[in-house]
């Protein structure tokens, strides 16, 4: 019986993937804290772009970086999992940014935040 595989063409997006499947969103959210970075993730999946979890007030005042599928080829699987993937990542960080936001009273819209 011969069993055949399936060979692994290296994707030119690989390292924008590997970042995502590290599946550490809860410590690059305590790093971003660390550098006073309070940017939550939106995620853009072709037109459609993510609302992030929080009070809109702190998505207006610290704004929002993108995680982004557009340089991949749109209805690929890599497509489809880049989006899966970065929405789940964005809600764990994003999530983690405001328990550590929360925990320093910063959570409120008119906070006064040393440094920012």
């Amino acid at each position: 019986m011969a069993v055949s595989g399936c060979s692994y063409v290296k994707q030119p997006n690989d390292k924008k993937m590997n970042k995502l499947l590290s599946g550490m969103p809860e410590y690059y959210a305590n790093e971003a804290f660390g550098k006073r970075d309070f940017r939550f993730y939106v995620v853009q999946d072709g037109n459609n772009i993510s609302t992030p979890e929080v009070p809109a007030c702190l998505v207006t005042r610290f704004g929002t970086q993108q995680l982004s599928n557009d340089t991949y080829t749109p209805g690929s699987y890599a497509y489809d999992k880049y989006a899966a993937v970065a929405r789940v990542y964005a809600r764990f960080f994003n999530q983690t940014l405001l328990s550590l936001l929360k925990e320093r009273q910063w959570d409120k819209c008119q906070a006064d935040i040393p440094g920012v």
